[in-house]
């Protein structure tokens, strides 16, 4: 196994793992966002115009705002019982540990074990596990690295997979607004645009065509929510997912808005699941470091943003976190 915080340290090795490959297998974690599915179709467009196979799997649902992108359609959303390619390598981006793709890990491991492994990711919780691994916390998205790296590699990045890895650029530093943006975020933004990537398409996508069904779940949480002494927290269960019809990506909505109020330190919405389990987003204000939280529930991401998922209805589960999110903002 080989650490690499740089992407131009970790050019040349991970060019060469590329290069003595044929068929590319390419995943991203569980409940993906814009950075998953945006560095997911970025690789896959510059691995195939390297003259590669490549096989983009991702667990279902994908955003919304993620299916107008170039080859989206090619995605293999991943089912129990389905197989997997027989590649010679093993990509996984913008992904914290093995645990976090979901049912492919559990149900391919002996497949997915025997592969030459590149881990691309700014997770701070991610364990290294790849045979090569590119991992910088400090970067603000995973498609960020991503084409800092195939720069490096002075790879084929076309307008589309320019376009992939600008949307994930957008989303996860919620447009150049999130504490862990740098100026290399947004020089390799410009650079992106320069490439021929559609900012105007991706910022329409992402902002401008959110679904009204979403906004009416959006009034039901924030409803929900409550806020004390630093903290705020919120909920979304089921019975407003079925009132209102919105997808599951309109969850993250609600807490981008949660991240907006004067005078907070920490947040959580708390995400009723159809298994009656409960998704809960953490966020802060630095230097409060909510992943150390999320990993108590065995969970990862950010210092600044981070999710893991509760064995326990979303009331039970609030009087879990809470006690220790204030803990954590008052330390």
């Amino acid at each position: 196994m080989h650490l690499f915080t740089d992407p131009h340290a970790a050019a040349a090795p991970i060019a060469a793992q590329i290069a003595a490959a044929s068929h590319v297998l390419v995943l991203t974690h569980v409940n993906p966002d814009g950075d998953a599915i945006g560095s997911l179709l970025g690789a896959t467009h510059v691995l195939r115009a390297m003259g590669k196979q490549v096989t983009p799997v991702a667990m279902p649902p994908l955003p919304a705002y993620t299916l107008w992108l170039p080859a989206a359609d090619t995605i293999q959303v991943y089912s129990p019982g389905m197989a997997l390619p027989q590649a010679d390598l093993l990509l996984v981006v913008d992904t914290a540990s093995m645990g976090r793709l979901g049912e492919i890990y559990p149900n391919h491991i002996d497949q997915l074990g025997q592969l030459p492994m590149v881990v691309v990711d700014h997770h701070i919780t991610n364990d290294g596990r790849g045979t090569l691994n590119l991992i910088q916390p400090a970067a603000a998205s995973a498609c960020e690295l991503l084409y800092q790296l195939f720069a490096a590699m002075d790879a084929p990045i076309s307008p589309e997979a320019a376009t992939c890895m600008l949307l994930g650029v957008t989303t996860d530093t919620q447009s150049f607004q999130t504490s862990a943006t740098k100026p290399s975020s947004m020089r390799a933004a410009a650079d992106m645009v320069e490439r021929g990537a559609q900012l105007a398409r991706v910022v329409h996508e992402v902002y401008f065509a959110m679904p009204p069904t979403n906004a009416a779940l959006m009034g039901h949480a924030l409803t929900s929510m409550r806020w004390e002494d630093g903290v705020a927290w919120a909920f979304v269960t089921r019975t407003m997912m079925d009132a209102t019809g919105a997808g599951d990506e309109a969850a993250d909505e609600v807490i981008q808005v949660m991240q907006r109020l004067a005078g907070i330190r920490g947040m959580v919405l708390l995400k009723e699941r159809e298994d009656g389990t409960t998704k809960i987003s953490l966020r802060s204000l630095p230097p409060y470091n909510v992943a150390v939280l999320a990993q108590h529930y065995g969970g990862g991401g950010h210092a600044q943003a981070a999710g893991a998922t509760l064995l326990l209805a979303p009331e039970a589960a609030a009087a879990d976190v809470l006690p220790r999110l204030r803990a954590l903002v008052d330390a």
